[in-house]
């Protein structure tokens, strides 16, 4: 590799560093294990890094790479569970509280979304927590996940319906989130 694409990648691996290691922290639970996949999405990347064509998408080339990364550690490592769910909620619970009350009754309504989450497909799941929890753009999505955005937004419309149904469902949410049309 030259030295301009090197230092291209030093520059990419300063700004998103922090951001990979917590997006594996985040489906592993364990920060050494987030560390050593961040280190493993480096190296597969800067592998690969001549063949990227567009640079506007290292974001979410970078993201497609770690999640392969995450994917083979799970493989490999059948008998451990994601807690993704629970990191995200809980954490989405400590920065949107302003006092106790308020962060016990955001961390209880977390679990219960949570739950009308986790009954959608898997790629469902996936899209949601991409877009709402992760901030993706629709075109990163896509990207990362290999759809279009046509495919993507049908996806997200009937994930928004399934949640919404099943947030009616729930005693405790019912009264508090409006029907979604």
């Amino acid at each position: 590799m030259n030295t301009e694409l090197l230092a291209k990648f030093e520059e990419i691996v300063r700004q998103y560093q922090k951001d990979i290691v917590n997006f594996h922290y985040r489906l592993v639970g364990n920060r050494f294990e987030a560390e050593d996949l961040a280190q493993q999405t480096f190296l597969k990347a800067y592998n690969k890094f001549d063949s990227l064509k567009e640079q506007e998408k290292v974001k979410s080339w970078l993201y497609s790479i770690a999640r392969n990364v995450t994917i083979d550690f799970f493989r490999k490592n059948k008998n451990r569970a994601v807690p993704l769910d629970d990191l995200i909620m809980d954490n989405y619970a400590r920065t949107t509280a302003v006092d106790y009350r308020n962060e016990v009754l955001a961390k209880e309504l977390s679990q219960e979304i949570r739950k009308c989450v986790a009954k959608l497909p898997a790629e469902d799941q996936r899209i949601v927590k991409l877009l709402y929890f992760e901030g993706f753009s629709y075109k990163e999505i896509g990207n990362m996940m290999n759809i279009n955005q046509n495919t993507l937004k049908s996806r997200l419309h009937r994930a928004r319906k399934l949640i919404a149904s099943a947030i009616q469902e729930n005693p405790l949410l019912k009264d508090i989130v409006p029907a979604y049309a």
